[in-house]
């Protein structure tokens, strides 16, 4: 997929007023000159700078290309379906987490989705086990980031 510079540099002028008129409204911290906004408003500026070139110079060159062109894997459904399904992944972890508990989601999740990608199906179940366990003991152990704990507590297995 590719898409027109006109159509790029729109986007990123429009993401950079937003996160402009975004981080105005973040509160100013006690004593200091500069607020919490002042990061993202330069970074915003400079992303709407780039955006603002990009879009100047495609419509001097006078691009005549479409918005958007699909590359040919997009004809493909199986192809397609695979993209799908890490959106569709992602979105499960997002609803579900909370809920069902990242220790029991996760191992599920990743098993489905390296299934169907490789079509490894007992590889991709000890791959999904191993690699969720890494991942909670890194970010709960190490980072002492909390992860959702979900039915885990009520099966009494932690």
């Amino acid at each position: 997929m590719r898409f027109s510079n006109l159509v790029i540099g729109a986007f990123f002028i429009a993401l950079a007023i937003g996160i402009i008129f975004l981080s105005a409204g973040f509160d100013p911290s006690a004593g200091q000159r500069f607020g919490p906004g002042l990061f993202p408003t330069c970074t915003a500026l400079l992303m709407g700078a780039a955006g603002s070139a990009l879009f100047i110079k495609a419509w001097l060159q006078r691009e005549v290309r479409p918005w958007v062109e699909l590359a040919d894997w997009w004809r493909e459904k199986r192809l397609v379906l695979n993209g799908a399904s890490i959106f569709a992944t992602l979105l499960l972890y997002l609803f579900l987490s909370e809920l069902v508990g990242f220790l029991i989601l996760v191992p599920l999740l990743l098993w489905a989705l390296i299934a169907l990608l490789w079509g490894r199906v007992w590889t991709a179940l000890v791959i999904g086990v191993l690699a969720s366990l890494g991942i909670h003991l890194f970010f709960v152990e190490l980072l002492k980031v909390p992860l959702p704990w979900g039915l885990v507590p009520y099966f009494k297995l932690l």
